[in-house]
């Protein structure tokens, strides 16, 4: 299976599904007003600026999303800069290593923009995925009355 990735920015007629996807997963977050989230999201479209949006695709179908951010979860954690956020693998494709392979599209993204590290947020206390692509826990909290796990990725180079 051959992924192939884009900038959302790129593809701007992809807005709609990106929304319906998070809309699936974050509906309570969300709101329903598709219109204006979805003109939310195409007014921040950007290749060069955060957030920076990176779509999966195999054979020209999209089938995951995720987006390297500047904050997320700012009134917790003001001061905490460069975020892994917003992934989303559609449920047909769920178990193929997609949210593995366009996490790590955003990290060498974050790593070629020269960004020290990336935080996280998961519902999975034991970091799951994450984890298992070396995210290091920082902290259990919760987020709107979610049990939620911080997590971290160091990317400076060590010398």
């Amino acid at each position: 299976m051959s992924v192939q990735f884009h900038y959302l920015a790129d593809q701007p007629e992809l807005v709609p599904q990106v929304i319906r996807w998070w809309h699936t997963e974050w509906a309570d977050r969300m709101g329903s007003n598709f219109d204006s989230l979805e003109q939310q999201l195409a007014d921040s479209l950007s290749k060069t600026e955060l957030p920076i949006h990176i779509v999966a695709s195999v054979g020209g179908e999209p089938v995951a999303v995720a987006a390297l951010k500047l904050q997320e979860l700012a009134d917790l954690f003001p001061d905490n800069y460069y975020w892994l956020g917003s992934v989303y693998v559609d449920e047909a494709w769920r178990g193929k290593r997609l949210g593995s392979q366009v996490t790590a599209r955003i990290v060498q993204l974050a790593r070629e923009m020269g960004l020290p590290h990336l935080y996280l947020q998961t519902q999975n206390l034991s970091g799951g995925l994450y984890a298992k692509l070396g995210w290091h826990p920082i902290r259990q909290l919760s987020v709107r009355g979610d049990p939620t796990l911080l997590m971290v990725l160091p990317l400076a180079e060590t010398q």
